[in-house]
Order: structure tokens, then sequence, then C-alpha cells
């Protein structure tokens, strides 16, 4: 499958705003859900983390090692580069995660490299999770990056099928591989998942997919015989696990294979040249407690194949559901639309925007609030990042001063005709008892300020000339509106002034996010 991958944007995020992915394949099949320390402990003792992040204070942070992220649920979502993420976490703090030894080992490199431990990450950000598979695929099949283990990789290709959906062609496309390669996994990994739910249930003994070793496996159920005493053999068309027995004596002497095959090193001595490896069989065929009389049977459906089945089944239903449940309903429902994304690399300012997003309708008065708190906060953080505050300050305290020198021209005016002076008024003098003439700091500027400050500085290169007026027109108008909504008691908010203030405000956010100083 060709993607363009030219077209992916390139963005620098701080570190604390990227996320370990929970879905990677070395974390994924452990059956547990971390958090993100946890995440950072496991990939520290399993994964080499703390030797990566040496040899980064020591070597330097290669460039074209670049990670690949997408957004999922508002968060930045690290799909593949989580060893060298974590790795570049680890130097910010390295005594939360380790030893004082190794902690004092980094930060000595850190010392003398001068390494800027605040950095930001250049990342590439996927359109979703299933177009950066080929290149993750890739990268850890090869030797370019650290390899993933056999089971990993298994695993990666049967979420394909049994978590995302794909079926075996679609599989082959997007990962450039041919049918037998994807097939061979998908054998292998459906069998696994049969003897790992057995072999814990029945024995207590818990084993995990990035350990245990395939190799074994598929020499067994590779040799005729071997299968044939198992009772199963494989759909060549998709890989999945057909059952000719019963499945109580199917699980009864797979139980008995995976005794023997977790014992590696021994199985793979038993089960080596032809001679041992009918030797090891014939041993199995001659146990007294499997039933050798039962009859083949058809249809007995393997726990993938049930896997795969619900998630067909689930797809259904979703897709009913939608074709019941029309368009209409869901927006009426939210103000702000769910696919809607504004980025500003700034943890508050995306969970400020995730929580107005998903405020329904009949929340009016939280949606004022939030939606006049969101839009002073995001003003801020686009000045202070744009270094605009001096030039915010020049500006507003010159606009004072014209102003005020209206108003000074406007008293000296009517005191001359009202009392009939002929003499020039000094203006300087009223300037001066007056304190017009006075310059503030406007690094902590009102929202007012720093709204009028963007309209009339900011806007122009933006927007087309009808659409540009039209903000500039709504923009003072529902400031006052959000005012109202938050500093008056008699002022009443309904949906309809909501859905106006967002309408108008929308353009505005676009433009802020996307023009911010990333260096």
């Amino acid at each position: 499958m060709y993607i363009d991958y030219s077209l992916w944007e390139t963005f620098e995020y701080s570190l604390n705003t990227l996320q370990l992915d929970l879905n990677n394949p070395r974390l994924k099949y452990r059956g547990v859900n971390l958090n993100q320390t946890q995440i950072m402990a496991f990939l520290i003792k399993n994964e080499k983390v703390y030797e990566l992040a040496k040899k980064i204070s020591e070597e330097g942070y290669f460039v074209g090692e670049e990670p690949i992220i997408c957004i999922e649920n508002n968060k930045k979502v690290v799909l593949e580069g989580n060893r060298r993420t974590a790795a570049m976490k680890l130097l910010q703090d390295p005594k939360k995660y380790l030893s004082t030894a190794k902690a004092n080992t980094l930060l000595q490199n850190i010392l003398v490299n001068n390494i800027p431990v605040d950095k930001k990450l250049k990342c590439y950000i996927a359109p979703n999770r299933l177009l950066a598979n080929p290149i993750i695929y890739e990268r850890h099949n090869g030797a370019s990056l650290q390899r993933w283990k056999t089971g990993n990789q298994y695993a990666f290709v049967a979420e394909m099928y049994y978590e995302d959906g794909l079926g075996i062609d679609d599989i082959c496309d997007v990962l450039n591989e041919s049918r037998p390669r994807i097939l061979k996994p998908l054998k292998a990994y459906n069998l696994f998942f049969e003897g790992k739910e057995i072999l814990s249930r029945e024995e207590g003994i818990d084993i995990e997919i990035s350990e245990f070793e395939f190799t074994n496996l598929e020499r067994f159920y590779s040799f005729d015989k071997a299968r044939e005493f198992l009772g199963i053999e494989f759909n060549n068309e998709n890989g999945e696990l057909l059952i000719n027995i019963p499945r109580s004596e199917f699980e009864l002497r797979l139980l008995e294979v995976f005794k023997l095959i977790i014992d590696s090193e021994r199985f793979s001595r038993d089960f080596n040249k032809d001679d041992d490896k009918n030797r090891l069989v014939d041993k199995l065929y001659s146990d007294p407690k499997f039933d050798f009389k039962v009859e083949a049977v058809a249809n007995v459906e393997s726990k993938t194949a049930q896997q795969k089945a619900d998630l067909e089944a689930k797809k259904n239903n979703v897709t009913n559901r939608k074709q019941k449940k029309s368009k209409k309903s869901f927006f009426e429902n939210r103000i702000i639309p769910g696919d809607k994304e504004i980025i500003f690399d700034n943890d508050k300012l995306e969970n400020l925007f995730s929580e107005l997003k998903h405020l329904p309708v009949d929340k009016k008065y939280s949606f004022a609030v939030l939606l006049r708190t969101y839009l002073e906060q995001s003003l801020y953080f686009y000045l202070r990042e744009n270094n605009l505050f001096d030039s915010l300050t020049i500006k507003t305290n010159e606009e004072n001063n014209k102003n005020s020198q209206k108003k000074i021209q406007l008293l000296t005016t009517h005191l001359k005709g009202k009392y009939k002076i002929d003499e020039e008024i000094d203006s300087e003098a009223i300037t001066n008892i007056l304190r017009f003439n006075s310059s503030k700091d406007y690094s902590n500027a009102s929202l007012g300020i720093m709204l009028d400050y963007v309209k009339n500085n900011e806007l122009d290169n933006h927007l087309d000339t009808n659409k540009l007026k039209n903000l500039k027109h709504y923009i003072d108008r529902i400031k006052d509106g959000l005012d109202l909504a938050v500093h008056n008691l008699e002022t009443v908010i309904d949906f309809e002034h909501n859905k106006r203030a967002w309408i108008h405000l929308e353009p505005l956010f676009d433009i802020l996010s996307n023009n911010i100083n990333r260096e």
C-alpha cells in the first residue's frame, strides 16, 4: 500500500505532553493496565531504556530518529519511538526512576555535556494508528532499531486481524508482506492463545508472549504426527485454528504439550531430529490420560475465532446503531463537534478544551464560563510564546496616550468656552495632574487588552477581507457577553448565546493555535 509520508506534519512537543503507548507490543500483551510511571518503570527494567538514556547523555540524541505520534482522545500518543521518548523523559528526572548510582551517572553526563533536559522532541504526526503500522513493523522486524521479540511481532500482526478488523489481504497490503508471512504469525498466535489460557487456568502458570519460545511451538505443529495428536489443522486462508476433536480432549492434550514446550532448552533437545520427534510424540500417545477413541468432530470454535466473530458482531451492531441514529441528534447535544481539534502543545489548554468540547448543550452556564477562561488563557499563551508582551505594552500605551489627548482636548475646549478663557491652556499640566502620561507594564494584561491587541495586530494576514471584518465585528460583542455571564448575576445565558459565541471564536482559536512560535 502506497502512503505519501511526506504529507505528515512535524511539531516539536514538550516531553511531558507525550504519552507512552499502552498498546505498544512490548507492553500490551501482559494483561495489565499500566499508568505512565509504570510504563516507564517497565521499559527501564525490560527494554534497556537506562542504557539508551546513558548513550544519549554521552553521545547526543541522533537526528533522523523522530518519534511517530498520533492524537487519540486529545492525547499525543507515541506509536513509534517509545524507548527513545522514555529515555529522554528519564534524563529529565533520573532520581525518580533510578538507583542513586545510576541517577548520578546520568546527572553527571548532563552537567558535563550541558544537555538541555527541557528539550522539546520533534515528532511526526500520523493521521491514525493504522497508517503508522508499516513503519513500525518494518523498523522492528529488521535490524535498524531494537528488534521486537518474536512474540511481540506475532502479536502486532494478530492485533490488526483480531482487534482492528482488517482482512488478510489488507494486512499484506499495509505491511507490504506476502500472504504466507502474515499467516505464519497468525497460526502460531492462535495456538499460543489457547495454550496460554489453559496453562494459566489449570496449572496457575502465566506465560508472557514476549518470553515464549515460538520456534519450538512452530516446530511442533509443523510435524504432521504432532498435529494429528493435538487434533488440529489451520485454515490456510486466514490462519485460524481448526480443532477436530472435542474441546475437552483438545485442551487436555494441548496442556501437556505446553508443559513440555515451556521448558524450552529441554524441549529443543528432545524435539530435534525426526527420530527425536517421533519418540516424543509416541510417548504422548502412550499416556493413558488421553482418550484416542474420541470421534472426530467439526466446528469446534477456537478462542480467537470467537474473538473475531465478536468483533464482527460488534462492528455490525455499531454500524446498525449509527444508521438508526441521525447525525443531527448527535450534534444537537454538543456545541463543539467531537472531531474538532485545537492543539496548543500545553497540557492545561488541552484539558480545558477537552472539557469544553464534551459539555452537553444543557450545561449553558458552565460552557460560557469555561469558554471565557479558555479564550483568556489561549490568548495569554499565544502572546507569551510569541514574545509579544513588549509589543502589546508599547502599542497599548500609545493607544492610551492618544485617547488621553482626545479627552484633554475636549476638556480644554469646554473650559475655554464656558469660562471665556482667551489664553491657551497648558495641556501638559493637565496631563500631569490627571497622570495621563504614565506608562504601564501590560505583561499581565486583562482579557480585553489582550483581545484588542490580537484583533488589531495579529489577524490581518490569516483571513480574507470579509471573514476578517466579520470576526473583528463580533469579537467585542462576544467578549462582552462572556464577561456578563461571569460577572453579572442578572445575565441569562441560553444555547443560542453559546452557539454564536463558539461559531465566531472558532477561527480565532484556529489562528492562535496554528501560529504559535514552537522554536
